[in-house]
């Protein structure tokens, strides 16, 4: 079963980064007194390896520093059984500066209590700092980079056809990858593709591209696109992270390695609307789909999709 969201652990960390912050007695109860706790700072060497370690040293921080608030702007927390997990957005504020920040944080239940057995602090760095170039880094960036390509197609080299496509894309892959580490990532990510690929092959669909933390996918068969998709979330389901899902049909202009027009901006918004392990299609697939085995169609939503006129028919499918 896929991880669920959890109120609870959401107020756990909410305190924790307060309480990170002040160095209230209140950080001690909050982590966990295991001796696997891991918290990571911000400076290189700030990494602590105990309860103890990390209380003591955490205090003694918060007598140096300045007077700081902390204003907690987004959290996103899950639970599945014993273990959890959280992403948090904050902004950190003292009389000289600004800064936000990013956090992680992996929780057990301990005699009933939620604890943290691992937290990681950062500061977002551009990728251009870090590769020298800028990087796609969300599903509306990569919308508004295929849009950029139209119009740019030599005479010639591109033919029309109706195809159903498919866009995938892990939900928080930033923060999940910082907590993790690039080896681990990296490891992650290639395993990812695989699925990916297996479960498009199935469906005789094609990959059309890998897009670091999701894909493009192009199917012939509507069915086949949402069989598909309901492969790569079976498949992940056990997985560390969700995955989100769009899909739409229509017509397509193709090269020999890409596809491009309003279709592909269409499917790719559609993904942008579903929730974490949510597979979400547009009217037109459903009524291509119509009824199908293992899979229901549920209630209709009509919302607005960024960068498309007028108001826009989508359905979520179980399976």
């Amino acid at each position: 079963m896929p991880a669920v969201p959890s109120a609870e652990i959401e107020s756990v960390v909410r305190r924790a980064i307060v309480a990170y912050n002040d160095g209230s007695e209140a950080l001690a109860n909050l982590m966990s007194s295991d001796p696997s706790l891991r918290v990571i700072g911000f400076d290189r060497d700030e990494y602590w390896r105990s309860n103890a370690e990390f209380v003591g040293v955490r205090t003694t921080q918060t007598i140096e520093a300045p007077d700081s608030v902390i204003h907690v702007d987004l959290v996103d927390a899950f639970q599945d059984g014993d273990f959890g997990w959280a992403t948090l957005f904050s902004t950190f504020s003292t009389p000289e500066a600004e800064t936000h920040l990013r956090s992680s944080a992996v929780l057990r239940l301990e005699a009933g209590i939620w604890r943290v057995i691992q937290w990681h602090n950062s500061s977002p760095v551009s990728n251009r700092e870090v590769y020298g170039v800028e990087l796609t880094t969300t599903l509306g960036d990569l919308v508004d980079s295929v849009l950029d390509g139209e119009g740019q197609l030599p005479d010639g080299s591109s033919t029309e056809g109706t195809m159903t496509l498919v866009f995938t894309d892990i939900v928080d892959s930033t923060p999940f990858a910082e907590a993790v580490g690039d080896a681990v990532w990296a490891t992650t990510v290639a395993g990812h593709e695989a699925v990916i690929r297996a479960a498009t092959d199935a469906e005789g669909g094609t990959v059309v591209k890998f897009l670091g933390d999701g894909s493009m996918l192009a199917f012939e068969s509507a069915r086949g696109a949402v069989r598909s998709a309901i492969k790569i979330q079976e498949e992940t389901a056990d997985d560390a992270f969700a995955i989100r899902i769009g899909i739409h049909s229509g017509e397509v202009m193709r090269t020999q390695n890409d596809l491009f027009g309003l279709t592909v901006n269409k499917a790719a918004r559609v993904a942008s609307a579903a929730a974490a392990g949510q597979i979400m299609i547009s009217s037109t697939t459903r009524d291509l789909v119509g009824s199908m085995e293992g899979a229901t169609a549920g209630k209709p939503m009509t919302i607005t999709l960024k960068g498309i006129s007028g108001t826009h028919q989508i359905v979520p499918v179980t399976w």
